[in-house]
């Protein structure tokens, strides 16, 4: 079954970002998964059972760029 849910379209358009090396989309899409994930939630509980798939984005982000910083989403790439 595919996932109707966002973050993890987020994820993947990330994944694909840095792979061809495209620092400043990528910045930008894991600054959407940031805002998107802060969304989840409020008076529902998360029903997510697994994190991985997004903190493995957060890892491969910091892999391929470096340590992210506030500094990041203004940045010139």
């Amino acid at each position: 079954m595919t996932s109707r849910r966002l973050s993890d379209a987020i994820v993947t358009a990330h994944s694909i970002a840095c792979e061809e090396n495209k620092k400043e989309i990528a910045h930008l899409l894991i600054e959407s998964l940031e805002f998107e994930l802060t969304g989840i939630g409020g008076d529902q509980e998360d029903r997510r059972n697994k994190t991985v798939t997004i903190e493995a984005a957060f890892d491969l982000h910091e892999k391929t760029f470096g340590p992210l910083s506030p500094i990041d989403a203004t940045a010139n790439p």
